[in-house]
């Protein structure tokens, strides 16, 4: 015999039939003849009414009536969740509900709260799971709140039977009144758009949420109808946390503004959420433009540096005035994507001078420096490691992604190194269009200097240091290192691993890619001479 269940007469089950994401979920399950749900079930009047309302659906699943199927099924679900509401309750399905109840040892009550479940489950002939955490000493060590270290946990243990069982659907007793104070929660806290979306009504296809557009009150109106019991939290009727100062001081209020507020915000969340597509679409596609600039413009400028030292770089001046407006929110993102990270408003500078065509830095992580480098127009993420200088003898020496060789030349090998080393000498500056290092792009670059016959080997590889100087040629005097870097518009970010080639005395004889020592330089007479090749791989 068909079971008499009017979703008329029970708000609770119309809530869950009426629920979209549900059917979508059984659906994509393929509509099988047993389902297994999971609700998170603290014995509070939210999760006590999900649980009713769930048994409710699974009675119907099980003896569902042969005619009359769409008083059970609202015209709101659309025609595809109509469809699906319709196939599933066209036979007999078996639907077993567990409740998972997670003691988190804080009160004194936690024990009673456990058996008061226990207790709840045998008299609707549900199955219920119950697990003890010292939810205390995990947030302590996870350095949270105990509010976040539970709901960790919560989740862990939801999640859990999720994985045993790929068809089964996951249930939280989440509340109109809980997306509001979540929303109000992350504006306080300046958790941008993503706060803004509120609770999602399912959260990976399968926690499911159906008392979202349900208010609590609605809830405990059915519960004292029933004339059904629930725990109390003592802790939630005191406004000396967030959740609750927002939940007993600001929505009360935010409803005597409009009633409807609850309604509203949840509004507001799902038209936010019809954006956040695009909003993510465009994100993309602004990422894949920066990843392949960073691509290009680090095969166009294949750079000698020390290792461990890795770079990005992109140009956003160059990206038109469309998106200039929303560059805060783009650097935001491409920041992450490129493993860096500002805060808003560090981010809001950046953008700023960006517009402005000024110079910026600042740390975007541990050993990480985001530079904005005007001469240049490149916004520059530099991840810097472990130092590694080397000592070079005659032969070959890796160095990272850098193949390095020393050897001495004479005769026409001299001549030739000479006459290739005038034609063909790279050097590097970043202002402007860039130049290529190595003819075609991806195809390293290779730096050379011919030394003096007398200069000896071994040659030391190291970092430039404080007051470093080099000879000029020509008999010009000498000069700073840190004034060579500055005439060659070097981003300071990649300076501290720019490679100094010195003899064994420590006097600077070479900046690969940028100035070759006068003392250290072969004459067009000479018999023999020193040549170092510095090839870069390519990335």
């Amino acid at each position: 015999m068909a079971v008499r269940v009017s979703n008329r007469d029970d708000p609770l089950l119309a809530a869950v039939l009426a629920f979209a994401p549900m059917w979508k979920a059984i659906a994509s399950a393929g509509f099988r003849s047993q389902t297994m749900l999971y609700l998170l079930f603290s014995g509070g009047p939210d999760s006590v009414g999900l649980a009713l309302a769930l048994r409710s659906f699974a009675r119907l699943a099980a003896s569902p009536p042969s005619a009359g199927l769409r008083r059970f099924t609202p015209p709101a679900l659309g025609r595809v969740g109509l469809t699906a509401a319709l196939k599933f309750l066209s036979r007999p399905r078996e639907i077993r509900l567990t409740l998972l109840h997670l003691n988190h040892q804080l009160r004194p009550t936690a024990d009673e709260e456990e058996e008061w479940v226990r207790r709840f489950a045998r008299r609707h002939g549900l199955c219920c799971v119950c697990e003890r955490k010292d939810v205390a000493t995990f947030a302590r060590q996870k350095r949270t709140s105990v509010e976040d270290a539970g709901r960790i946990l919560r989740y862990n243990l939801l999640q859990e039977k999720l994985e045993d069982d790929p068809t089964a659907l996951g249930f939280t007793a989440h509340t109109l009144d809980d997306n509001a104070e979540s929303v109000l929660y992350s504006l306080a806290q300046r958790a941008g758009i993503a706060g803004m979306l509120g609770i999602a009504p399912a959260l990976h296809g399968r926690i499911l949420r159906p008392f979202l557009f349900v208010r609590k009150q609605t809830i405990l109106k059915e519960l004292r109808r029933r004339r059904q019991k629930f725990l109390t939290d003592e802790t939630n009727l005191l406004s000396d946390r967030p959740r609750t100062f927002l939940r007993h001081a600001v929505v009360p209020r935010m409803q005597d503004l409009n009633p409807k507020f609850l309604e509203n915000a949840l509004a507001t969340c799902d038209n936010l959420r019809s954006y956040e597509g695009l909003f993510r679409w465009a994100l993309s596609t602004v990422t894949e433009i920066a990843v392949a600039e960073d691509r290009r413009w680090r095969r166009t400028r294949p750079l000698p540096l020390l290792p461990e030292l890795t770079w990005h770089a992109f140009a956003p001046d160059s990206w038109g005035q469309d998106i200039a407006g929303s560059l805060q929110v783009v650097l935001h993102h491409l920041l992450r994507s490129f493993g860096a990270s500002l805060d808003w408003a560090v981010c809001a500078r950046l953008a700023e001078e960006i517009r402005s065509s000024h110079g910026f830095r600042a740390s975007g992580g541990p050993q990480i420096t985001v530079e904005y480098h005007s001469p240049s127009g490149l916004l520059l993420i530099v991840r810097r490691g472990e130092l590694e200088g080397c000592e070079l003898g005659e032969g070959r020496t890796v160095l990272g992604s850098n193949l390095l060789q020393v050897e001495r030349v004479r005769g026409e090998r001299l001549r030739s190194a000479i006459r290739t080393l005038a034609a063909s000498d790279f050097r590097v500056c970043f202002k402007g269009t860039p130049r290529l290092a190595g003819g075609e792009p991806g195809g390293g670059a290779l730096y050379e200097a011919v030394f003096a016959s007398n200069v000896a080997v071994p040659l030391q590889v190291r970092a430039a240091k404080r007051g470093d100087r080099v000879v000029l040629p020509s008999s010009q005097g000498s000069t700073k290192l840190s004034d060579v870097f500055i005439n060659a518009k070097i981003p300071q970010s990649l300076r501290s691993n720019w490679p100094v080639v010195t003899n064994a005395e420590g006097k600077v004889l070479w900046l690969p890619g940028l100035l070759r020592s006068g003392e250290a330089r072969v004459s067009g007479r000479a018999r023999s001479g020193l040549r170092l090749s510095w090839e870069v791989q390519s990335s």
